[in-house]
């Protein structure tokens, strides 16, 4: 056995946090007393602390030795539900699986009048209650099972660059999976998950920040930033199939602005998650690990997650070809994925529309072409990128997604290339806002972001009457933008 090194303090926060799956594992898993937990961590880890400090910390978890009768009614409750519709089931209690014997168990030693309370609301007898998943407590069908939790040898700490991710993906397919699973996700008879229609999305004013704060206008970058951190709570309540997607890109839009704002960003989603989901919720579990990640490991593990969610979601359901195409060409913009990846993705969503012989899907493979072309060829073929983006304003009634993530954006995007001169970028730029004021009106947040970009140009070319005219349109509509912005809610 090994001699325990000089004492050295108790366990920090962050011994807490890297040797939480062996704690657990050994007192839930392998059934070892918590005695017997504590000797092996302090001989075999070099871990101290008192038994008081476990139970506060198992309190905190939600760990317990023993299943209690609030837990076993909601297993009940929703095996019930799944009987009903033919669904087999294996239920997980803070994400540890409890077999069949231990809840059988557990029936045998209850007093008779709860037992029968209990058997009641397995054979339906009693109302099961509100639809919704406690992600404490879930039941889902066997296969596929999630992986075992991983065990740490004894003196080696698994490093967060090997174990996070892991952790993550298996999360995310939980996460998906379970939604589905529990109709959480509205599913069409045909599988296609449906992504409820929203005039805006909480990403527009988190995109509108990112570039107003790039283009040199800070206070109001940040009163955008505001309104965004308010309106995220109720993103949250929502739990729509966006929610994880949009929480990553938005994210990735303030990375590009520098440090400080996307840990602001994951500090407040982090608490936000925990408050309004629970503390074992799967985006708070997620969140908490990239945050564990650091500045510097954001950008790699909400690349990871993206990934891992598309995945799940194609595996689970049908997913939109064309609202995959944006989700590629933002994470190529956010550089959460390679162009080369994303071209072989987005391609592949084309020879599916082109196989689908259902209906006609037209229009959809030229507005996914279209975005092929921004992505790939922006600075090589500058007029294809400028008729595909007059292609999606023409088109932009079939998916109005596409044209306000793409028409005006790809128009104004043109702007960073060598082939145009002063005068030709320009008049990219004011053909950008009449597309987004035309179609959305000038209250637009969009609209907004292009005349920073706009005033910026013009005055680095020396045009400058005219940028204080732009600016001056600017400030005349900029509470226009803001009250529209502040009405996400409705």
């Amino acid at each position: 056995m090994a001699t325990p090194r000089k004492f050295n303090g108790p366990a920090a926060e962050g011994d807490w946090n890297n040797y939480r799956d062996t704690i657990t594992h050994m007192y839930i898993d392998q059934n070892k007393s918590l005695k017997e937990v504590m000797r092996i961590m302090k001989e075999n880890y070099y871990f101290y602390a008192t038994e008081k400090m476990y139970k506060i910390r198992f309190k905190k978890w939600g760990v317990h030795k023993n299943l209690r009768a609030e837990q076993v009614g909601k297993l009940l409750v929703q095996q019930g539900r799944r009987a009903a519709v033919g669904k087999t089931s294996v239920a997980f209690v803070h994400g540890r699986r409890i077999d069949r014997d231990r809840l059988h168990a557990y029936l045998q030693r209850v007093s008779p009048a709860r037992r029968r309370e209990l058997e009641s609301v397995l054979s339906g007898y009693q109302e099961p209650g509100e639809n919704r998943i406690d992600w404490d407590i879930v039941c889902r069908t066997p296969s596929p099972e999630p992986s075992p939790p991983p065990y740490l040898p004894p003196h080696l700490d698994a490093p967060d660059d090997l174990r996070l991710p892991e952790e993550c993906m298996r999360i995310v397919h939980n996460y998906v999976y379970g939604a589905v699973d529990n109709a959480l996700w509205q599913i069409t008879p045909n599988r296609e998950l449906v992504f409820p229609a929203r005039a805006r999305t909480w990403l527009d004013p988190v995109s509108c920040a990112r570039q107003l704060l790039l283009t040199g206008y800070t206070k109001e970058g940040f009163r955008m930033l505001r309104i965004s951190f308010d309106h995220y709570r109720d993103v949250i309540h929502r739990q729509e199939p966006s929610l994880l997607i949009e929480t990553c890109l938005g994210l990735g839009a303030l990375l590009q602005t520098g440090p400080g704002l996307p840990e602001a960003l994951i500090n407040y989603a982090c608490e936000m998650a925990r408050i309004v989901l629970g503390p074992m919720h799967p985006l708070n579990l997620i969140l908490s690990r990239m945050k564990r990640a650091g500045p510097s490991g954001v950008a790699p593990y909400a690349a990871i997650v993206m990934q891992s969610y598309i995945r799940a979601i194609s595996g689970a359901s049908r997913v939109n070809p064309t609202y995959l195409a944006t989700i590629y060409r933002a994470m190529v913009s956010s550089e959460f994925m390679e162009k080369e990846a994303a071209h072989r993705s987005v391609q592949e969503l084309v020879r599916e529309l082109e196989a689908d012989r259902t209906r006609d899907r037209s229009r959809e493979i030229s507005q996914v072409q279209a975005l092929i072309t921004w992505m790939f060829h922006l600075h090589k073929q500058p007029a294809e990128v400028k008729m595909a983006a007059q292609n999606i304003a023409k088109n932009r009634k079939l998916d109005p997604r596409i044209a306000r993530f793409s028409c005006y954006s790809m128009l104004y995007s043109l702007v960073s290339n060598d082939h145009y001169e002063d005068e030709e970028a320009i008049a990219l730029m004011y053909q950008a806002l009449e597309v987004c004021e035309g179609e959305y009106g000038t209250g637009e947040s969009s609209a907004a972001t292009i005349r920073a970009t706009l005033d910026g140009y013009l005055r680095k070319v020396g045009r400058l009457k005219e940028a204080a005219k732009v600016r001056r349109d600017f400030d005349v509509q900029w509470d226009d933008v803001c009250d529209q912005m502040s009405k996400l809610r409705t």
